[in-house]
Parts: structure tokens; sequence; C-alpha cells
């Protein structure tokens, strides 16, 4: 009967170790793809990707003056097919990681969030006179419910703004 028990627990920790050691190595190859979108008749239409700033950083680890950089010139969009799109609003989100210590003085890391909507293409002028002075290595920035227009014909006019789509989001860790 011991042995049962053993061989039983033996199998069972085998298999949680195979399990285990599958997500290890599906969770490195997270790629970004293009959400398709619902559109009538059938037709797929692609979300188009956002970058930060005339770059082609759409998320991971960016370094700090880059960023800073970067976010001075505000969001580009455009989609697989290289049809322009303009950047009319998105939630900012900034998580900020520092040190506090608990009631018996114990040091732990703890992350602050500013989450702001911002119109247009770019950050709200008080976070873009506070952000350069606050950003360090460890925090996180995520650009979410980005609304784009798309461009018309090379032109420098939109479609009707009821038309007003999704951009792929990003996220970015910054590094020194």
């Amino acid at each position: 009967m011991r042995h049962t028990r053993i061989f039983l627990l033996f199998v069972c920790a085998i298999a949680m170790s195979i399990a285990v050691a599958a997500q290890q190595k599906t969770a490195g190859k997270k790629e970004v793809k293009q959400v398709e979108k619902s559109a009538p008749a059938g037709k797929k239409v692609l979300l188009p990707y956002v970058y930060l700033g005339n770059s082609t950083y759409k998320s991971g680890a960016i370094q700090k003056k880059v960023f800073d950089d970067l976010l001075k010139q505000g969001l580009t969009a455009h989609d697989s097919l290289g049809n322009k799109y303009k950047v009319t609003g998105f939630e900012f989100s900034y998580g900020e990681r520092s040190l506090y210590e608990d009631s018996l003085g114990t040091p732990m890391i703890v992350t602050d969030y500013l989450t702001e909507y911002c119109t247009g293409n770019t950050v709200t002028p008080g976070i873009a006179a506070s952000l350069p002075d606050r950003t360090k290595a460890g925090d996180s920035v995520y650009f979410d419910g980005i609304r784009v227009l798309k461009y018309l014909n090379n032109s420098t006019e939109t479609v009707p703004a009821n038309e007003t789509t999704l951009g792929m989001g990003m996220k970015f860790g910054i590094i020194k």
C-alpha cells in the first residue's frame, strides 16, 4: 500500500513538472498580433498598430531617455497595409515603483498608479511637464483604449468622427 502511494505521488510530480515546463515554454513565445474586428459583409478589419512617436516602438523594454524623447512626439498609427491613422485619444497609465516601509519598518516595493485620459495624440501638459523627472528604471507605462480615425487617401482629412476605431494598446517597461 505504501509503495502504491509513493508511486502515485511520483507520477503526479512528473505530470506537474511537465505542465509547468510547457507553460514556461509557451510564455516566452508571446507575439503581438493584430486583432481582427468584426465588419459588415463578413470582411475582416485589422486594428492598426500604434507607435510611440515617429519610431517602431510599440511595446517592450525601452530606455528612459528614449521614452522621454518619444513621448514628446506623441502617438502615431498605421496598419499593415500602410494606411495612416490619426490618434484622437487614449488612456495613459503610469506605474511608478517606489520603496516604502510598513508599520514595522520592513521595506517593501509598491507601485503607485497614475491614470488619465488624454485627448489628441499627446499626453496632457501636466503629465508632459512632470513625467521626465519621475520616470526611472522599473516603472511601467500603458497606453490603452487608443481611438484612431483613418486618413482618406493620403490627405490630411479623416473619415467621419463616428467611424472611430480602436488601435492596438501598448505597454512599456522603463530600463536604464
